[in-house]
């Protein structure tokens, strides 16, 4: 935890000294560089406590992630994301470091360590999500870091009369849970179609379609295909009044050959969740969610979890959520049970989320 400390104390002490010293207050006060050049810098904690037979470990009050961006345009031609966390009070790691073009027609280039294009809950940070945990579905097929992987990535903007993307990457594919490839220069591809319509001017249809695949550790092609389905609503009355957002996904993996090295891993599973998410007031939102996954290894387990929570939003920069929960496990008689209660606090200026 001393390490930690400091650590944060030095990443944000330096830009700080840096500016003082450049902007002339050690050197009687002439300006040596443009202040509209510092990048937006943000810091976002969350603060977790949980309870129940389901939590296997990590019980009690704990500092669940912490985390600090750096973003702005380099010049015309590139924009820059830097995000550095520390996940439970460990080490500083970088969770996406990426560069993006500007101002090109129809596509974009993204190079870096970044989150790729891969269903919805793969894009979404941890203090983003809309309950506390993820779906079971990313946590047991994907796995923690799910594709957050260096590498490349073109996004096409497809000229349809409704919004169409077409996003390509081509990244290492050593992640860990997904391919775990031995060598370094084995890359895995994703590709993901998205759609949005206007059904209204309040309401919007999403629908996109994902695929993957790469060499795996037994130097066999793994595969994972995704399906998600999302409707949003906001009433017409502006922000804070009623909305509804409601979110379905669906993950199938096939990793061929890990069964038989090793019978404690999957070779094929798929996994469903059903998001619905309701803002009441305009302060407070009510949501569920319900889960399902089936794995097959040397035989068939299914684990299923019913989840709901209770969340207030006073302002952008704060959220408390209160969730609680049951789960079915393999080789459980019984259902097991969670509740957890976040603090989300940002600070600085943070960019918007994946929509």
């Amino acid at each position: 935890m001393k390490f930690l400390v400091m650590g944060w104390i030095v990443f944000f002490a330096v830009p700080v000294f840096a500016e003082t010293f450049f902007y002339g207050k050690l050197l009687g006060g002439t300006q040596m560089v443009d202040r509209t050049m510092n990048p937006a810098i943000s810091m976002n904690g969350l603060f977790l406590g949980n309870w129940g037979s389901a939590i296997e470990t990590g019980k009690g009050i704990q500092i669940q992630e912490l985390e600090g961006q750096f973003t702005a345009a380099v010049d015309p031609y590139f924009f820059a994301n830097f995000i550095l966390s520390s996940e439970g009070g460990g080490p500083l790691e970088v969770e996406e470091g990426w560069v993006i073009t500007l101002g090109l027609p129809v596509v974009s280039f993204k190079t870096g360590k970044f989150l790729t294009n891969f269903g919805k809950n793969n894009l979404i940070h941890t203090h983003a999500q809309p309950l506390i945990d993820r779906p079971l579905v990313n946590r047991l097929i994907l796995g923690e870091e799910a594709f957050n992987s260096v590498g490349i990535q073109a996004d096409i903007l497809v000229p349809l009369p409704w919004y169409v993307n077409l996003s390509v990457s081509a990244v290492s594919a050593k992640m860990a849970g997904l391919f775990s490839s031995a060598q370094d220069e084995n890359l895995a591809n994703v590709t993901h179609l998205e759609n949005l319509w206007d059904l209204t001017d309040s309401t919007t249809l999403g629908l996109g379609v994902s695929y993957s695949f790469g060499e795996n550790i037994q130097a066999k092609l793994s595969q994972f295909l995704g399906l998600d389905l999302s409707i949003k609503y906001l009433s017409p009355k502006g922000r804070g009044n009623f909305a509804l957002i409601w979110t379905n996904e669906i993950i199938s993996g096939l990793r061929p050959g890990l069964v038989t090295a090793n019978p404690n891993k999957w070779g094929h599973g798929w996994g469903v969740y059903s998001n619905l998410m309701a803002r009441i007031h305009p302060v407070i939102w009510i949501g569920c969610r319900w889960d399902q996954v089936n794995l097959t290894a040397t035989g068939t387990t299914k684990e299923m979890a019913e989840n709901f929570v209770i969340a207030y939003v006073p302002t952008e920069f704060s959220t408390i959520r209160f969730q609680s929960g049951l789960s079915q496990k393999p080789g459980v008689s019984s259902s097991r049970w969670q509740s957890l209660v976040q603090l989300n606090v940002t600070i600085g200026s943070h960019p918007a989320h994946a929509y």
